[in-house]
């Protein structure tokens, strides 16, 4: 047995049985052992960063750690930025990463510092530098991955690829121990059960670290106990959808009534989410001497953006359940706020007055899209710029785990890969992915990808024939904004050359092609919306200042 068969054999008992990859030299032996072998389904992905966020977007969506596989040097730094994306949403994901051979120090690939590389972009990585040590770099790869610690990177240099195993009984056994749930301590329990009891307005927000522990149910019964109403983050937008006081997103791409809400609680229970600016709408709902108890897995996500009264390092699912058990079992459940149910209702309802002009107000497509697609299956992956911040305003999705948005780093870009992965890991089910034209137009090679699997994808495209953000900005900048201006493909006639098919809206009166494109069952769909590209919404200017 070689080096490699030893590393794919580890891999296969570990239960990860679809690979998204872009072969080369160095790692063309271990794709082909996976599949001929170990029965491994492989996708081959147009670009590697697109493989990667595959990985990352089959992880999300099916719960089960993302295989990725990419070659050394130019295929390796290719997949920088999805790297990055992955580690910041704490994606369980292995990379399987092909290295140079040791015995060319002169080899340009060679000269790329892979372990250095991958020690910035995921923090967890190692070299397999000998057969010898086989047994030790499976053992660091899944003890980060099936913990779900975030993605971990093996890199896996060509000589010791091809290297025979010293011992050849060799057979894999897992070095690691399953992620034992960690309970919060008891004082704080009963402290932090005590200052609900007397607060006058409690809330509760949640962010991706209460979808990751799957706390929905402990904490609707902590809600419903302290008749609270429950914000989220962005990227747990759907996290407690149908409880009758969940308040949507919270900061400057949510509601003035969730950021209102919060900001007006004496107590707020904060899970999983880490209080930055963006969530807490840069501060608004950190004032009038709020009292804070924060529940995260991780110690250091305290104290950085607020000072907490009660912090508890503990699992939040576990956390969540014995403070509501505390709370049953001294304390009466409150009536739910009938005045905030009836404002939120209100709100849901709520419509503006568009500016469509010679094509279409990007509002209005957006919540022509929610009143349209299926209310109890959607699943959502949403990307672009300007145009992601107009989707995350309207589109709802009824759980958290049918919701994913593509700039966790800030790249447009990702969402594609992300989408095609979620179509992998939900078989059967569409999946709908927004974007803006530049962002759909970064990776659009691997909407081929899609195409030759059949995928039901459906990508709806805002398209203002530019950087819309930017575009935004230079005007609030008084400089040319024509600099920011991107002419594009008729995306329609794109679809159908790849082999999907395409449609466009051009005015609010071509939504019947929207219905057209939602009524496709199978393959991929590409709907071209032409946007009214000067629409900005109010929340737009203030993000990009504090990105400056």
């Amino acid at each position: 047995m070689k080096a490699f068969q030893a590393v794919n054999a580890a891999v296969a008992a570990e239960g990860l049985d679809r690979l998204f990859a872009v072969m080369g030299d160095a790692n063309q032996d271990l794709i082909v052992d996976l599949g001929e072998h170990h029965g491994v389904k492989f996708v081959h992905a147009h670009h590697e960063g697109s493989a990667v966020a595959m990985a990352d977007g089959y992880a999300r969506f099916s719960g089960k750690p993302g295989l990725a596989s990419v070659t050394q040097g130019p295929g390796y730094t290719n997949a920088t930025t999805s790297l990055v994306a992955a580690r910041l949403h704490r994606t369980p994901l292995l990379v399987l990463a092909g290295h140079a051979s040791f015995h060319d120090p002169y080899d340009p690939q060679g000269m790329v510092d892979q372990v250095a590389l991958a020690k910035l972009t995921t923090e967890a990585n190692v070299r397999l530098d000998s057969v010898r040590n086989v047994d030790y770099c499976l053992g660091e790869a899944f003890r980060q991955v099936k913990v779900r610690k975030g993605p971990f990177i093996l890199n896996l240099p060509q000589n010791i690829q091809q290297a025979d195993m010293h011992d050849p009984d060799w057979a894999y056994e897992s070095m690691y121990r399953s992620n034992a749930l960690q309970p919060p301590r008891a004082q704080d329990v009963e402290e932090a059960a005590r200052l609900l009891a007397s607060a006058r307005r409690p809330t509760i927000l949640c962010g991706l670290g209460a979808v990751n522990a799957t706390a929905e149910s402990e904490v609707r019964r902590l809600a419903e106990q302290l008749g609270a109403p429950v914000g989220v983050s962005l990227l747990a937008s759907g996290f407690c959808a149908d409880y009758p006081l969940y308040l949507g997103v919270s900061g400057g791409l949510g509601s003035d009534l969730t950021v209102d809400t919060l900001a007006d609680s004496d107590v707020m229970v904060v899970v999983g989410a880490s209080l930055n600016e963006w969530t807490t709408d840069f501060g608004k709902l950190l004032k009038n001497g709020k009292k804070i108890i924060h529940i995260d897995s991780r110690p250091e996500a305290f104290g950085w953006f607020a000072r907490v009264a009660i912090g508890m390092t503990a699992d939040a699912r576990t956390a969540v359940g014995a403070l509501a058990d505390r709370l049953s079992a001294t304390t009466e459940a409150r009536r739910p706020n009938t005045q905030l149910q009836q404002q939120i209702q209100e709100r849901n309802a709520w419509k503006v007055s568009y500016e469509d002009g010679d094509s279409v107000d990007p509002r209005r497509a957006a919540q022509y899209l929610e009143d349209t697609l299926p209310k109890d299956d959607r699943v959502l992956v949403l990307d672009g710029g300007h145009a992601a911040m107009v989707c995350t305003k309207v589109l709802t999705v009824p759980r958290a785990e049918n919701w994913e948005v593509g700039w966790d780093f800030g790249a447009i870009g990702q969402g594609l890969a992300i989408a095609i992965g979620a179509c992998f890991g939900r078989p059967g089910q569409r999946v709908t992915h927004t974007t803006g034209d530049a962002s759909f137009m970064m990776n659009v090679a691997d909407f081929q990808t899609a195409v030759r699997h059949k995928l039901p994808l459906t990508v709806v495209v805002f398209n203002d024939n530019a950087v819309g953000q930017e575009k935004h900005d230079l005007i609030h900048k008084k400089l040319n904004p024509s600099y920011a201006d991107t002419p594009q493909a008729d995306f329609a006639q794109l679809a159908a050359g790849f082999g999907a098919k395409g449609f466009t809206v051009r005015t609010p009166d071509d939504f019947g092609e929207i219905d057209k494109a939602l009524a496709v069952e199978k393959g991929p769909v590409v709907i071209d919306v032409r946007i009214n590209g000067d629409i900005e919404l109010a929340a737009s200017w203030e993000i990009a200042k504090h990105l400056s």
